[in-house]
Order: structure tokens, then C-alpha cells, then sequence
């Protein structure tokens, strides 16, 4: 680090000796071009803390052969109440046809009416409770929410199907293409692939308040006409502007004040539990991932185990 006026300052040679550049980092590691820091040494090789999230990583690392570029510009918003709420919303599908019904009827009344639609949303095509699903409980409290998505042909990667199946196979393209995703790592990022591509970071401030930082992410490479479908997606649902992102944030100040009641009991995260399974299915293999648990629809509620069980075991470890 460089210290003003150097030369003049007089220093005595115990400073000088010293370094006086920023704290390092104990642990810092990168998959895939994605940077992971822990302020502990004590942790687990990159490797194995990522485990079964790696292969749902090179779904979206492995759009373009020249990899990902962050867009330019960012969003940075606050809400008033605790981080884990935002960490079950990112992979919770049983919330969607209830807080986002607005933002869904809005896309299929834009349909309806005719006029060119530059958005093209992907939610507009079909019915979205109908859609093949899951929920995965990926182990190290790391969870994948998938479905396949009716207005797929609308999404900007879709340009690129017969470059993508001929390098990587059929299957893998209709993951990245028909099947949106959003990947929880814990403790706190999401890579969402649905209505647009986020990298999404959060961080609590106080027990009830936290802080999210949103990137859009891209393919390097693709065409102006991808980019700006992409960007107006994006515009559509996420920001503190969009048509989704305001609602969500409503949800969670909503429940905050909600928890804050001394009469009630704990929360269940049961639906679904009677159709979990263990281990992968069909899904699941083709793309060389290995869930604990496998919730065959999206509404299902052990993807949030993985999450809790994690952030309990570190918090009661000896230390």
C-alpha cells in the first residue's frame, strides 16, 4: 500500500519493517471464473464446500467457449428484516404464483393485447404449475430450484441451441435453455437462470435488515439483438424498479413483523416431504449432480433443510 508523503513522514524503522497493506483473506479460491473469500481459514477446500453445486456452476459458465462477462452497472437495495429470509425466497417456487401474480397476469395481459413486445417475457407461455420441476437439497447447504420454462424459444440463449448442442450435447443445452434455475451457495449468493441472468449477493446489516447487491451476468459473445432481450428481461423482474423485486421485499418485511409475535410456534418447511426422495433422480444424473434429497416439484419444501442444517451445524460447532 502506498502511504502519502512517504518521503516526509519520518518513520521509525519498526514501521518500516511492517507491512501496511489491507488484511488478506485466510481462504480465497475460484471455480470457474466465480471468486469465493472466507474470513476463517478453518473451512473447507473450495471443492469441497461447492460438491454437487459445481456441475449446476458450469450450466451457466459453460454458455459461451469465452465464458461469462458481468454487464456493466449494478443495483444495491436494503430491506427491514433478517438474511435468511432472503436466502428461502431465492430457491422457494410455492411463493411465485401468489407474490408475483401481479407481475405474471401483467406479462399475459401484454400478450393479449397485441402490440410488439420487445420483453418477451418467459413466464407468458404457458402455465408455470404445470411445468416439469424440482427441488434439491445439494448437501453443505447449498439448494437448486429448476423448471422448465414455457416461453423457452424467448430466452436470449436460445440464438445459440445448435452451437450449444453440438459442443456440449442435447441434454445439457436443454438445461441451460428450457430449465430455468436458481442456485443457492450458501451462506449468501444466488446465480439465478430464469427470467433474466443474476448474480445476487446479500449480507446482513442487523437482525432485521440486510443489504442485496445484484449483477446481470451474460455469455460473452452473443449477438446485440440476445443482449438487449436479456437487459429488458432483466429490467422486467429484478431492481428495486422491476415488476417482481419490490413484492418480494414487501413479503419479507411482511413476515419479519410476522416473527416478532411471542404467541406462536415454529415454522413448518413440510410441503412435499411424503413425494421426497434420496439421492438423484433421472434429472439430476444427466447433468452429473447428486442431491440428498430430491422434491420432485418446485413448491417442495426440503430444499430449505439443506440451508438450515448447515447454518445450525456451524453455529453450534466447538470453537
Amino acid at each position: 500500500m502506498n502511504i502519502k508523503d512517504h518521503a516526509t513522514g519520518a518513520y521509525p524503522p519498526a514501521f518500516e519493517a511492517q507491512s501496511h497493506d489491507l488484511t488478506a483473506i485466510p481462504k480465497l479460491e475460484s471455480y470457474r471464473g466465480f471468486v469465493f473469500g472466507s474470513l476463517s481459514a478453518d473451512v473447507p477446500t473450495l471443492a469441497e464446500h461447492l460438491g454437487a453445486a459445481a456441475p449446476v456452476i458450469d450450466l451457466m459458465a459453460d454458455q459461451s467457449p469465452e465464458g461469462l462477462e458481468v454487464l456493466r452497472g449494478s443495483s444495491t437495495y436494503t430491506y427491514n428484516s433478517n438474511w435468511k429470509l432472503q436466502a428461502e425466497n431465492g430457491v422457494d417456487g410455492y411463493h411465485v404464483t401468489s407474490v408475483h401474480a401481479n407481475y405474471v397476469s401483467m406479462v399475459q395481459r401484454r400478450m393479449a393485447m397485441g402490440k410488439e413486445d420487445k420483453v418477451k417475457a418467459i413466464v407468458g407461455g404457458g402455465d408455470i404449475t404445470k411445468m416439469t420441476s424440482g427441488a434439491y437439497d445439494l448437501g453443505m447447504g447449498h439448494s437448486l430450484l429448476w423448471g422448465e420454462v414455457p416461453g423457452a424459444n424467448d430466452r436470449p440463449l436460445a440464438q445459440r441451441r445448435a452451437e450449444i448442442e453440438q459442443r456440449l450435447g442435447p441434454v445439457k443445452a436443454h438445461w441451460m435453455i428450457n430449465c430455468s434455475r436458481n442456485l443457492g451457495l450458501f451462506p449468501n449468493v444466488f446465480l439465478m437462470d430464469q427470467t433474466s441472468t443474476q448474480i445476487r449477493v446479500f449480507r446482513p446489516l442487523a437482525i432485521d435488515k440486510t443489504e442485496v447487491t445484484i449483477f446481470c451476468v451474460a455469455p460473452k459473445g452473443e449477438s446485440a439483438s440476445a443482449r438487449t432481450r436479456r437487459v429488458r428481461q432483466y429490467e422486467d423482474f429484478f431492481n428495486a424498479t422491476g415488476m417482481a423485486t419490490p413484492d418480494d421485499l414487501s413479503e419479507f418485511e411482511a413476515c419479519q413483523a410476522g416473527n416478532q409475535g411471542l404467541a406462536g410456534t415454529l415454522q413448518h418447511l413440510d410441503r412435499g416431504l411424503e413425494r421426497v426422495s434420496r439421492g438423484a433422480d433421472e434429472a439430476a444424473r444427466s447433468i452429473g449432480t447428486t442431491p440428498n434429497t430430491v422434491g420432485p416439484n418446485w413448491a417442495d419444501e426440503n430444499i430449505f433443510h439443506s440451508f438450515y442444517r448447515r447454518w445450525r451445524e456451524l453455529l453450534t460447532r466447538p470453537r
